[in-house]
C-alpha cells in the first residue's frame, strides 16, 4: 500500500454503514481501518534517451482508492460463526458502488463496492478479517 493512507486505531475506532445497513446489525465491529487520502494519479512519466529524468505528461484525473477494513464478527443469537458468515454475503455483495459511511464523518460517503476478504476458515478462527472495498476518488454529501 502507498505511503498515503491514514489508519484508525484505539480509542478513535469508529463502525461502519454499508448500503443503508449498519454493520452492527450484522454483528460486526470494526477493529482498524487503512483510508488513503487520495487515489493515484493518472500521470504519466516517459523517460527520453540523453535526457536526466522523465517528461511528465499531466493528467488531472484520480484513480479509484481501495479502502480495508478490518471487522471482528460477532454472530447474533442463534447463529454459529458459518451462519454468520454466510449471512455477510448478503451485506456485502452488491451490483454497483454503494454508499460506504464511517461513523466519526457520518455526512459523508465513499461510493464503495466491496471486492475481497479472508478465507471463510480464518473467520471461524479467528473472528477477525480484512476486507478491501474499491472506492471512487471523490466523496458524495449525505
Amino acid at each position: 500500500m502507498s505511503n498515503n493512507n491514514v489508519t484508525e486505531r484505539g480509542n478513535s475506532m469508529c463502525d461502519v454503514t454499508f448500503k443503508n445497513i449498519h454493520c452492527s446489525q450484522v454483528g460486526l465491529e470494526v477493529m482498524d481501518t487503512e483510508r488513503p487520502l487520495f487515489g493515484e494519479f493518472s500521470d504519466s512519466f516517459i523517460k527520453l534517451p540523453k535526457m536526466n529524468g522523465s517528461v511528465v505528461i499531466a493528467d488531472n484525473s484520480d484513480g479509484d482508492i481501495e479502502i480495508r477494513i478490518q471487522f471482528l464478527l460477532s454472530p447474533l443469537p442463534n447463529q454459529t460463526y458459518y451462519d454468520a458468515c454466510r449471512a455477510l454475503r448478503a451485506y456485502f455483495k452488491s451490483t454497483d458502488k454503494e454508499r460506504l459511511i464511517f461513523d466519526n464523518d457520518p455526512r459523508w460517503a465513499y461510493m464503495a463496492k466491496f471486492i475481497s476478504s479472508e478465507n471463510i476458515e480464518q473467520i471461524v478462527n479467528e473472528g477477525l478479517f480484512w476486507t478491501t472495498f474499491r472506492c471512487s476518488p471523490d466523496m458524495v454529501a449525505v
